[in-house]
């Protein structure tokens, strides 16, 4: 690879070339696999495996969103980093990163035209980040192409209104027996990202039945709806066959004594100072109890307490007795934890964690007022909410689910590994493979030839 000057920070032009040639050989189209984050290099690595497996043309882009060495250590680790064939670097805000995806696509589509392209590339991405939101727009804006969408008709829901949460105190369980509400913008942004990523998408990708028939609701035609399960599934199996390294146990050889509570924070509406303390308190008190807790430093949890003038309470919490670990890089790292006998339970508001723990069959408390993960709470019954109401809440709740029956209160833990399905990688794969685009639109055709002309 060569480092450039523009908006692509690097280009494997050798790999370009190759994958273009390809797919003008086959006549079939350039699919532009899209990561951003780190859930996309977990989740999205069955997939690019399934593609070289199953010949099916495709560029690897990646855009850069996340670029910490613990966020992007994923690709390595699950075996395809030497397959990125193009990275585009975005940094800043969000607003700062539009603007600069914007130019990586115009870039990218200059460099697919003058390497001889003449097929349709279609971008493949994947989930609710900024990028999945924009980088179909701009493709569309430029081309007139729909793109796929992987992880289509994530929404969250939620039971009805804080009110609602101080009924439940006496029994938190009794929130699947509520009519649960959809809540449009939380997560924020991915709350609306994922619907910017469906629609300019011509072939929308559905984990689970409740993503295919919100996207009908939604008036989405149902010939472009297919379900295809989740690549967490998939993910967790990878790490799992992952070649042995130096395990999370030899790592942090107390993990390897009891069972603990994992607790870990990133989204951004629980990075208030109420939230961020009613947790940190509320897991304090825990330990307290004597109940075993690992806190994970995520990057937005330590810019959270700095910017909020609050490190002295992640100082409070370790001296009475919670365990707080750096971020863990390696994912089987966290897979073989969760896995293990010495895990009992995890209380996150990760999205990713939330499928996981239900592929392992891992009882899951998620730190949030809703979550677009739905299913693992009202289908399979593998996750509960313990919003972040207040500490004395988390505390209670936390403690009288750890503490009572498991199966009570996490009847589908045994389900949970049916539900986002197996090997989805390749049955995506073939529906690529498979798969016929509409036509550009005329619009940007007759936009193209003016140009060309």
């Amino acid at each position: 690879m060569h480092r450039m000057n523009h908006a692509i920070e690097r280009l494997d032009s050798a790999r370009v070339a190759s994958a273009v040639e390809a797919a003008n050989e086959r006549g079939r189209p350039l699919y532009l696999i899209v990561l951003a984050t780190k859930p996309c290099y977990i989740k999205l690595a069955s997939l690019v495996h399934a593609c070289v497996a199953h010949g099916v043309p495709f560029l690897l882009i990646d855009s850069g969103q996340h670029y910490d060495a613990d966020l992007t250590g994923a690709r390595r680790e699950l075996g395809y980093e030497h397959l990125v064939a193009a990275a585009f670097g975005i940094r800043g805000s969000l607003i700062e990163r539009a603007a600069q995806l914007a130019h990586g696509v115009a870039e990218l589509s200059a460099c697919l035209q003058a390497s001889g392209l003449r097929m349709s590339a279609i971008p493949v991405i994947s989930g609710d980040t900024s990028t999945a939101a924009l980088f179909p727009q701009y493709w569309y804006f430029a081309h007139g192409i729909r793109s796929v969408h992987v992880e289509a008709g994530l929404r969250s829901l939620a039971p009805p209104g804080p009110e609602h949460w101080r009924a439940l105190d006496d029994n938190i369980r009794a929130q699947r027996a509520c009519q649960w509400l959809p809540v449009p913008d939380e997560p924020f942004p991915e709350g609306v990202d994922t619907r910017l990523a469906s629609v300019v998408s011509g072939l929308l990708l559905a984990p689970v039945a409740r993503n295919a028939e919100q996207l009908v609701r939604e008036g989405y035609p149902a010939g472009c709806i297919e379900r295809v399960g989740s690549l967490s599934s998939d993910a967790v199996k990878l790490a799992q066959a992952a070649p042995a390294g130096v395990s999370i146990f030899e790592r942090h050889p107390q993990l390897a004594d009891g069972r603990w509570l994992r607790v870990d924070l990133h989204r951004r509406e629980n990075m208030t100072p109420q939230r961020v303390a009613a947790v940190l308190e509320g897991i304090a008190r825990l330990s307290r109890d004597g109940f075993q807790v690992v806190l994970i430093k995520t990057n937005a949890l330590m810019g959270a307490l700095r910017q909020h003038g609050l490190t002295g309470l992640l100082a409070d919490v370790q001296k009475r007795g919670v365990v707080v670990h750096e971020l863990w890089p390696s994912y089987a790292d966290v897979i073989a934890f969760l896995a293990s006998p010495h895990c009992r339970a995890i209380y996150t508001d990760s999205g990713g964690l939330q499928e996981e723990a239900a592929v392992l069959g891992v009882p899951c408390m998620t730190c949030r007022f809703s979550t677009d993960r739905p299913e693992t709470v009202l289908d399979v019954q593998a996750n509960l909410l313990v919003p972040p109401l207040s500490a004395t809440f988390v505390h209670r709740h936390v403690a009288a689910l750890l503490s009572g029956d498991a199966d009570a209160a996490w009847p589908g833990l045994a389900d949970g590994a049916r539900l986002y399905g197996h090997e989805v990688g390749a049955e995506i794969a073939r529906r690529l493979a498979g798969y016929e685009p509409p036509d550009p639109l005329a619009g940007a055709q007759a936009r193209y030839a003016k140009e060309a002309g």
